[in-house]
């Protein structure tokens, strides 16, 4: 697809199709900074992370995209382990010719950004893993593979509504609905064979995600919010340990959702990280 201008005429939009891959870039390539992946969540896609790129975009190239079965992407028919996502990112990096890139993954998407850098270290910069799971226990496995099993059954706007009411606070659900609704149609609007494929490689593969870390020597900043259930605070400090270069940030009054509900606190430490 040719290119878009955005409103700023200095920024522009590219958004198009690689290998079944729908991506966005957002602002020009910079010699002096490295670009920004951003990579979402199980069951979401490109667009949780706009108040991101609008903070990003004036000082990096950002790079956004759907996972395969999300959004725009293709599902291909064996997509069944975390290593295909990795695939995906890096021919689309590839296809984009960025050899060297900061690597920001939310949830599922942190589990990608990490079995990433652990495979190709020398072309992560820096590492931000938001809101993502490390090492479940036996309790917290059941609990995730038990949601995969009611996914499974159809029970998807039920788990939707659960979902939504562990990611964002009861005050926030009240004072700004519209985005609570846009997480929620995304939710709803997934392909269902997609999203349990993804689904399944979430909720079973924290422990290989968690392979290879030792070897990630880039800087790396590991953050969730203090009321996440799903991705602890615990979970983020074992996982900051177990990188080489790393520091945990618990983000206060926040749950799992902290690149919404959160945006500004969460801007504020990525620009900060990035700088």
């Amino acid at each position: 697809m040719p290119d878009k201008a955005q409103e700023n005429p200095v920024l522009t939009l590219r958004e198009s199709v690689h290998g079944g891959t729908y991506f966005r870039t957002f602002g020009a390539a910079n010699s002096e900074t490295d670009p920004v992946v951003l990579i979402h969540g199980v069951g979401l896609d490109h667009a949780m992370w706009t108040a991101q790129v609008a903070a990003l975009e004036t000082h990096f190239q950002v790079i956004t995209y759907d996972m395969l079965g999300h959004g725009q992407s293709a599902q291909p028919p064996d997509v069944r382990h975390l290593i295909d996502f990795v695939r995906q990112l890096e021919q689309l990096l590839m296809n984009l010719n960025v050899s060297r890139a900061a690597i920001v993954g939310f949830s599922m998407g942190g589990m990608v950004a990490q079995a990433y850098a652990a495979a190709y270290p020398e072309k992560v910069a820096k590492l931000f893993l938001m809101n993502t799971v490390f090492r479940r226990s036996d309790e917290q496995r059941a609990g995730v593979l038990g949601r995969y099993e009611q996914s499974a059954a159809g029970e998807i706007e039920n788990l939707a509504e659960a979902a939504l009411g562990r990611w964002f606070s009861n005050a926030f659900r009240e004072t700004d609905p519209a985005a609570v609704n846009a997480v929620r149609r995304r939710m709803l609007s997934n392909d269902p064979e997609g999203y349990l494929k993804a689904y399944k490689v979430f909720a079973t593969s924290d422990e290989e995600a968690a392979e290879g870390l030792a070897g990630v020597s880039c800087p790396a900043l590991v953050m969730t919010g203090a009321h996440d259930t799903g991705s602890t605070p615990a979970m983020a400090e074992g996982l900051a340990a177990a990188l080489p270069d790393a520091r945990p940030l618990i983000l206060s009054g926040l749950s799992h959702m902290a690149p919404i509900e959160g945006a500004d606190q969460v801007n504020r430490a990525l620009l900060d990280f990035l700088a």
